[in-house]
């Protein structure tokens, strides 16, 4: 009888996409206290963004998104690919390439621990400036902080603990990149994120 590896008997409950927003969402807020416990990130900077899977038909969601009230993190899949290590084809080993578009809405009333005055000074026009730079690159932090601490057999489970009932695992997850992706236009700060994502020994 064959014996295969423990990973590919695990039944999978939620698709990729989901699988990654999950790993963020259930773990951002320890992540972001963790990150303000040891002086990285300040609190006023913690947020929770706005989960949004691209393929969503839900209203201000896909291809239009309100960034208005929160920040937000598009997330969505580049590309898949399989191949099958063994000569009977008995299992697969796959991999994922994601993106993770986090945007900021730099607003007029944004400064560094509170809103500007009808007449504004420099020094508040100055904090105004900066804030939202600054949110950005906290999120950041947080999300990079979740995908390197993760990195090795990340698991999702039931109810969006942090152990349970496992809804979900993969082997590696792995940030590779970032670059700016900013709209000065419409007043949007934003990053991508290129994530990957590698499961092993899955039965075919």
């Amino acid at each position: 009888m064959r014996h295969l590896p423990e990973n590919s008997r695990r039944p999978l409950k939620v698709d990729e996409v989901t699988f990654i927003i999950r790993l963020l969402s259930d773990r951002w807020s320890a992540a972001a206290s963790a990150l303000v416990s040891a002086g990285k990130i300040t609190a006023g900077h913690v947020e929770t963004p706005r989960f949004i899977d691209v393929r969503s038909i839900k209203p201000n969601e896909g291809r239009r998104v309100d960034a208005d009230s929160k920040a937000i993190m598009i997330v969505y899949e580049d590309s898949n690919s399989t191949d099958y290590p063994t000569i009977d084809y008995a299992v697969r080993n796959e991999t994922y390439t994601f993106t993770l578009h986090l945007r900021v809405l730099h607003r007029r009333d944004f400064a560094d621990g509170y809103p500007t005055t009808e007449t504004p000074s420099e020094a508040n026009t100055e904090a105004g400036l900066v804030y939202s730079r600054d949110r950005l690159n906290a999120l950041y932090q947080i999300a990079r902080y979740i995908l390197e601490n993760n990195s090795l057999r990340p698991t999702v489970y039931v109810g969006g603990g942090t152990s349970g009932t496992m809804e979900g695992n993969a082997d590696i997850v792995k940030l590779q990149s970032r670059s700016e992706a900013n709209d000065r236009g419409k007043r949007l700060l934003g990053y991508k994120l290129a994530v990957e994502m590698k499961r092993f020994a899955r039965t075919v």
